[in-house]
């Protein structure tokens, strides 16, 4: 391979398909908490929702809540010392996307991710492949790093300041 080569896509890949980015809505939603529990909740929209409506149907947002918290047991194989974490439920195209996101470490993160087809989108499973995030969830995760390093590893570890600390912008 030289260096032109670089310049170029692999064989069948065509620049002129990749889509151009369009930012989608995001809202933080506040607070999922459970026993000793808390967790940054936001959603993503892939499509804007009409003036008036809810940002995330009802259904879907209980049933993603409840989905993470009968996750919680599982952070126990890894370690949950901090339980305290961030979830994203990302309202997609073909399918949601739910992460779920805990501290462990000191400054680590861990993640299930989770996925709900459009064909029973109240049915979240846990996804085996090796998706991690996509561009948008991962505005989430950087503004989550940010908050971790500014109110928990600064010396003297604050867990309200991060749990105040939402992401607000309107879109990602």
């Amino acid at each position: 391979m030289t260096a032109n080569d670089l310049n170029m896509w692999p064989e069948g890949i065509e620049a002129s398909k990749f889509p151009t980015y369009a930012p989608r809505n995001m809202r933080a939603l506040g607070l999922w908490q459970s026993e000793d529990w808390a967790i940054k909740t936001y959603a993503i929209q892939v499509d804007p929702k009409k003036t008036g409506s809810d940002f995330i149907a009802p259904e879907l947002l209980d049933t993603a809540k409840a989905h993470v918290l009968n996750l919680l047991p599982l952070t126990r194989e890894e370690g949950a010392f901090y339980k305290t974490g961030f979830a994203v439920l990302h309202e997609g195209a073909q399918a949601n996307w739910l992460m779920f996101q805990w501290w462990t470490h000191d400054d680590v993160w861990c993640q299930i991710l989770s996925y709900s087809d459009s064909k029973a989108p109240l049915l979240f499973k846990h996804s085996t492949r090796p998706v991690r995030a996509c561009v948008y969830e991962t505005a989430i995760i950087w503004h989550e790093q940010k908050s971790w390093i500014a109110h928990v590893l600064n010396g003297n570890a604050d867990r309200r300041a991060y749990l105040g600390d939402m992401m607000t912008d309107p879109t990602v």
